[in-house]
């Protein structure tokens, strides 16, 4: 039992029912359905991991770890093994580093847990199953604490997965350590030391995002390491005074969501997991299927008006960006007017269309037909539909044509959320492109296949062998 319990209310308990669900969750809470998300994301992790292992600031990163500590963990496309921490760092950077990543309680909980679960798996020599059973643990805690910050969180200009993942992986981390609860309590509350990162990338550049998903897995293990040797944390790490949410968000949490939250009825929100279609910001996927919708008219528009929630507000990139044209790959990415004429002319919203403009094989000028289009495409936030949606990215746009003829499109659900999964067909192909150059098409299949079967008795370390190269 945990030591030194706060007093018993809703809202004071909420750390004691976190805890007591890392602790108590077992392999066999997972259903069909769930462990069938759970291989989802294993798989779409670790392709992601491979595809952005050889990005420019990847290398920074690499380059910049070049005394990792020894260990036995494995890096994707990497022949060095290294501490779990260090292993576990790169692969988050690589893993959320290209804006290819899952999606749930406005984070990316899969760039956290999956490399926390396999580096620290690895490093003791724990199977499959166990790792399993951390990695959906972990997941669940993330994202359980960030719904309940949601959507104030971003909209107060944090970046969600750089504050929730501190508390994904310590509880990660601290399950495949089979730490005790009171253990488990104090690295959750550690973790609440590390928790930082805001949006500020989006409004005066800079790469340091790709890292943000690496400093929190790194700092996650660190907190459980820490618990693990005796140092304790604050006892309401989530609802005291200067805990994470009145802290972070300004307020406390509503009572009645916080006494369900973690409830022993609630079902696995890992089965609620969005996987992404397109290689940009979440908040831009919806209008880039809205906008796949006009392609055969793309060359008459007049102007377009997309209403945006406030979080997708927050997000986009400077108004100049689509007059002028991206600089960077940064503000390409989080350019809601360049990604969505990207989708009405055709050019394609994916990793291969990044990758050209990353290579110079594909220019975006002024005076390109890709710019003069993000140059009739007006944001206007809606409140209505911040009401309507508080957790959900939606696009609701207005196209105009010169011939004085209109049509409205309004899109729930993009491509590869809950409401519109992918296809097995569609997924592979994404997994493929990933995957099939920095691994080879051999080891890459052989790699997903022991995921589709996922013996529990199986070493982790036979399935982080295939990730090496």
């Amino acid at each position: 039992m945990i030591t030194q319990q706060p007093p018993d209310t809703v809202e004071e308990s909420l750390e004691r029912a976190v805890v007591q669900y890392v602790y108590g969750f077992r392999r066999e809470h997972i259903d069909a359905e769930g462990l069938r998300f759970a291989k989802t994301l294993l798989k779409d992790q670790i392709a992601v991991q491979a595809g952005a292992s050889q990005l420019p600031w990847s290398r920074d990163v690499r380059r910049c770890l070049a005394k990792p500590r020894p260990g036995e963990a494995s890096v994707v496309a990497d022949a060095q093994r290294m501490d779990a921490g260090d292993a576990a760092y790169l692969n988050a950077v690589y893993g959320g580093g290209f804006e290819y990543d899952d999606v749930a309680g406005n984070g990316h909980p899969g760039c956290c847990v999956v490399p926390v679960a396999l580096a620290v798996g690895e490093e003791l020599g724990a199977t499959l199953g166990e790792v399993l059973e951390a990695m959906v643990a972990g997941y669940e805690a993330y994202v359980r604490i960030g719904r309940l910050a949601s959507p104030d969180l971003v909209n107060r200009g944090w970046h969600p997965h750089s504050v929730l993942a501190h508390f994904g992986a310590a509880a990660v981390a601290a399950k495949l350590h089979r730490c005790a609860p009171n253990t488990i309590f104090n690295a959750l509350g550690i973790a609440l030391s590390h928790a930082c990162g805001t949006t500020e990338y989006t409004s005066t550049g800079g790469s340091i995002k790709r890292v943000h998903a690496g400093i929190a897995a790194r700092n996650g293990i660190a907190s459980a390491e820490l618990a693990r040797g005796g140092i304790t944390g604050p006892r309401q790490w989530l609802t005291g005074k200067k805990g994470f949410y009145r802290t972070f968000i300004g307020r406390a949490v509503d009572a009645e969501a916080a006494a369900t939250a973690f409830g022993p009825d609630a079902p696995l929100l890992l089965k609620q997991a969005w996987f992404k279609a397109y290689c940009a910001c979440g908040a831009h996927h919806p209008y880039i299927d809205a906008m796949a919708q006009i392609r055969p008219r793309a060359g008459e528009v007049e102007a377009i008006d997309a209403k945006v929630q406030a979080m997708t507000q927050n997000l986009a990139a400077r108004p100049e960006v689509a007059m002028n044209g991206p600089r960077t790959i940064e503000e390409l990415q989080f350019s809601p007017q360049l990604q969505m004429a990207f989708s009405a002319l055709g050019l394609g919203n994916g990793y291969a269309t990044h990758m050209d403009f990353l290579a110079g094989r594909l220019t975006l000028s002024p005076d390109g037909e890709v710019v003069q289009l993000a140059r009739r495409i007006q944001l206007q936030h809606a409140p209505e539909l911040d009401q309507r949606f508080p957790r959900n990215f939606v696009a609701d746009v207005t196209v105009r044509y010169r011939d004085g003829s209109s049509e409205t499109l309004f899109v729930e659900h993009a491509l590869g959320m809950p409401g519109r999964p992918f296809t097995s067909e569609q997924h592979q192909a994404k997994l493929e492109e990933l995957s099939f150059g920095p691994l080879g098409e051999a080891r890459a299949r052989r790699l997903f296949a022991l995921i589709d079967e996922l013996d529990p008795a199986l070493p982790v370390h036979e399935l982080a062998a295939l990730i090496r190269h």
